[in-house]
C-alpha cells in the first residue's frame, strides 16, 4: 500500500514536469492543463479523498497516540507481545495494524458511533485507559473512517446500516410487567431500511427511569414466523429536540452479541445478553432506535442460540466479596419473592455452591468505564424514587454497599 507523507499534501504541479514527460499524460489532458495554466504555470491538485484523509489521520495522530507511553496499547495488543484473543493491533506495518483494528472480531471500533468504540471506553484494565489528547486523536481518526465508509457502506450508510424506526418509550412506574402501570415496549423490526427487515420480529423490554438514565429489563429479541438473526445491536437515544444530537450507548455493550433464533425459540434463548441494560446517559423522555450490523430471518447454517454467555470472569471473587452483601441488601426481593424485582435482577442463585449465575446477572448491572455509574448503584441511591430500596435514605450505608462490591468489580474489570 502507498505510504502517506507526514507532511502537507503537495498543492501544485509544475507545468515543466508535464512537458518533460509527455508519455505520462494523454494529449487531451495535456491540452486541458495548458489551457488552465494561464500566466502562472501552476495547477491546483485535487483535494484528498475522505479515505486518504482517514489514512493520514491514522499515521499522523491515532497510531502515535496508541503507541504513546500514556496508552502503551502495543504491549498487550500488538506485535510479538500480543496476547491471544486481544491482538487487535497486530500487523506487519502501520497500515496492516489499521486493517486489523478495523476488522477485528469482536469489534473494538464502532463506525456508527465513534465515541462508543470499545477501544476508547475500555477504561482502566490491566493496562491504562486512553484519555486526554490521545483519546481525542483516536476518536477523530475513527470519525474520519466513518465519513470515508459512508461513501461505500450499505445503502450509502456506515457499517451498521440497518436501523429501526424511532420508538416512543412507555415507562414502568410500578406493578408487574404487563400491568397498565408497567407496559411492555416493543420495537418492530419489519422495516430496517436498505430493503432489510425481519417480518414479525421485534425487540421488547420494560423501561424504568432512573434519574437521568434509563434501565431496561426483560430485554428480548422476539422472533417472527421465519425466526430472527441479528448481530451487534446498538441502542441509540433520539432527543425530542431535533437540534440535539442522538446519543449512542456509551460503551457499545452489545458489540459481541449475535443471536440466531428459530420461530419457536424458548423464552430464555430470547434474552439479549442476560435481559437487562442500564443506559446512564439516556434521558427517559427520549425515543429509542436500534442499529444492527446484520438482521435477517433465521439462518439455518449459522447455528441457533441466544445472546451467548454473560461473561462473569472471576466468580470466586464474587462469592468472597459480593455474595453476602447482595444477599443481605437485595435478596429479600431479588431472590424470587418479588417477580418484578427478580426479572430485573435475578439473584435466585446467589446462595448456590456455584454462584456464577448470580455473578453473571450482577455483572450486567456494572459500568466498568465508570463504576459509580453502574446500574446496581444508581438504582439504590438514596433519594431515587424509582427503586423501593435505597438504604433508608442513609448515604453512608449506600457507600458501604459500594465499597463492599468494589473489590469484585475491580477484579472483573482487570481480568484478561
Amino acid at each position: 500500500m502507498r505510504a502517506i507523507s507526514a507532511g502537507p499534501r503537495p498543492r501544485q504541479w509544475m507545468l515543466e514536469t508535464v512537458l518533460r514527460r509527455p508519455a505520462m499524460v494523454q494529449l487531451t489532458v495535456a491540452s486541458s492543463l495548458l489551457a488552465m495554466v494561464g500566466c502562472t504555470g501552476l495547477i491546483d491538485a485535487p483535494p484528498p479523498s475522505k479515505a486518504e484523509q482517514a489514512r493520514q489521520l491514522w499515521i499522523e495522530s491515532a497510531l502515535p497516540a496508541l503507541k504513546s507511553a500514556e496508552a502503551n496499547c502495543l504491549t498487550c495488543h500488538g506485535g510479538a507481545t500480543a496476547r491471544p484473543m486481544v491482538e487487535f493491533m497486530a500487523g506487519a506495518d502501520d497500515f496492516a495494524v489499521r486493517e486489523t483494528l478495523l476488522a477485528f472480531d469482536p469489534p473494538v471500533i464502532s463506525l456508527d458511533a465513534p465515541q462508543s468504540s470499545r477501544l476508547l471506553n475500555k477504561g482502566q484494565h490491566e493496562g491504562p485507559p486512553i484519555v486526554g489528547q490521545q483519546k481525542s486523536d483516536v476518536q477523530a481518526w475513527i470519525q474520519a473512517e466513518k465519513d470515508a465508509a459512508s461513501d461505500v457502506g450499505p445503502g450509502g450508510g456506515p457499517l451498521l446500516g440497518l436501523r429501526s424506526q424511532d420508538y416512543t418509550i412507555s415507562l414502568c412506574t410500578g406493578g408487574l410487567p404487563g400491568d397498565t402501570t408497567c407496559p411492555l415496549n416493543t420495537i418492530p423490526l419489519d422495516d430496517l431500511g436498505n430493503g432489510a427487515g425481519i417480518a414479525g420480529a421485534k425487540i421488547s423490554f420494560i423501561a424504568i427511569g432512573v434519574g437521568t438514565g434509563l434501565y431496561m429489563n426483560n430485554l428480548k429479541l422476539i422472533p417472527g414466523p421465519q425466526g430472527a438473526f441479528i448481530e451487534h445491536p446498538l441502542f441509540v437515544s433520539i432527543p425530542t429536540d431535533e437540534k440535539e444530537k442522538p446519543i449512542a450507548d456509551t460503551f457499545d455493550r452489545f458489540f459481541n452479541t449475535k443471536m440466531n433464533l428459530m420461530a419457536n425459540a424458548a423464552a430464555d434463548q430470547q434474552q439479549i445478553s442476560g435481559g437487562t441494560a442500564a443506559f446512564v446517559n439516556f434521558p427517559p423522555q427520549n425515543k429509542i432506535a436500534v442499529y444492527f450490523k446484520t438482521a435477517s430471518a433465521f439462518k439455518p447454517d449459522t447455528g441457533g442460540g441466544g445472546g451467548g454467555a454473560t461473561g462473569c470472569k472471576v466468580p470466586a471473587s464474587f462469592e468472597t466479596n459480593a455474595r453476602n452483601t447482595l444477599n443481605t441488601n437485595c435478596g429479600g426481593c431479588h431472590r424470587g419473592t418479588n417477580a418484578n424485582a427478580t426479572s430485573a435482577l435475578d439473584l435466585t442463585g446467589v446462595n448456590a455452591a456455584n454462584a456464577t449465575a448470580a455473578c453473571n446477572q450482577t455483572r450486567l448491572r456494572v459500568n466498568f468505564t465508570d463504576i459509580n455509574a453502574s446500574g446496581i448503584f444508581l438504582a439504590t441511591t438514596p433519594g431515587n424514587a424509582n427503586h423501593p430500596f435505597t438504604f433508608g435514605g442513609v448515604l453512608a450505608n449506600h457507600t458501604a454497599f459500594k465499597n463492599a462490591l468494589n473489590p469484585w468489580i475491580i477484579a472483573e474489570r482487570d481480568a484478561p
